[in-house]
């Protein structure tokens, strides 16, 4: 059953968009217990925003959009702007995850480039898609700021998949991987990384999944200076002064 605090959330968000967001949401009648209740709360936030278009889909059945965004959980609701960005939530979306749902909901209908032009033109250096899976609870504060980075940079670029997935309603996923701190962030297939991200290190992360490193000459990707690593410590720091200004606008905003 949606709770009175999910609906809190909701409601207290401004309802009208600028531009329409498509939510699409998987479901399945085998074995799902929340899957009603991921079908309610897509509904709930239908009604409450104007540009809404809600799309259903069963994880059986409709195997052309399963495999269109690569869904192999359920419930999986995905948001997406009118130009094609997506990103993914795995698992029911309460408290803190419905509320960095809800923001993503936002900024997508503002038509806002998540990252400044150089983080833009560091991106365009992957060639390869990369999947990028944040372990999370709902109700976690510290993996909020993980999880909204992960979700900003899929939201950037074509070549970068996030799933946020509630931990607790995927046991077998945690043993599989062996997670037992969140959040956690796992690239690709291999590379797991604990605790809080910053931007840089979310790139280098990325470069690193797709084996890009510093130029012949050791280039920093991103402003293109004398460095060792693949991102210059300067870039580094600029890149995440520059994070947290714009998540303070977007909550400002989103308020």
């Amino acid at each position: 059953m949606l709770s009175e605090l999910s609906l809190a959330s909701i409601r207290k968000m401004t309802p009208e968009l600028k531009k329409p967001v498509r939510l699409i949401v998987f479901t399945t009648d085998i074995a799902c217990e929340s899957c009603p209740d991921m079908l309610k709360l897509g509904t709930a936030i239908k009604k409450h925003f104007d540009k809404i278009a809600l799309e259903t889909y069963d994880l059986v059945m409709d195997r052309d959009k399963v495999q269109q965004y690569g869904v192999k959980l359920a419930p999986t609701i995905i948001v997406q702007g009118g130009e094609g960005q997506w990103a993914a939530f795995a698992g029911y979306l309460e408290d803190i995850m419905l509320e960095v749902l809800l923001s993503a909901i936002k900024v997508l209908s503002e038509g806002n480039a998540w990252y400044p032009e150089n983080i833009m033109r560091a991106l365009k250096h992957l060639s390869n898609d990369v999947k990028v899976r944040v372990f999370v609870e709902s109700d976690c504060a510290q993996c909020r700021p993980v999880a909204v980075t992960a979700i900003w940079l899929a939201l950037t670029s074509s070549f970068i998949s996030t799933e946020v997935v509630i931990a607790s309603d995927y046991p077998d996923l945690v043993k599989k991987f062996g997670i037992k701190t969140l959040p956690t962030t796992i690239f690709g297939e291999n590379i797991q990384m604990t605790g809080h991200v910053t931007e840089g290190q979310f790139l280098e992360t990325l470069f690193q999944a797709q084996g890009i490193k510093a130029g012949a000459d050791k280039r920093c990707l991103v402003c293109g200076n004398l460095s060792p690593d693949v991102i210059c410590t300067s870039c580094k720091t600029r890149i995440e002064a520059e994070a947290k200004d714009h998540k303070l606008k977007s909550e400002k905003m989103n308020r």
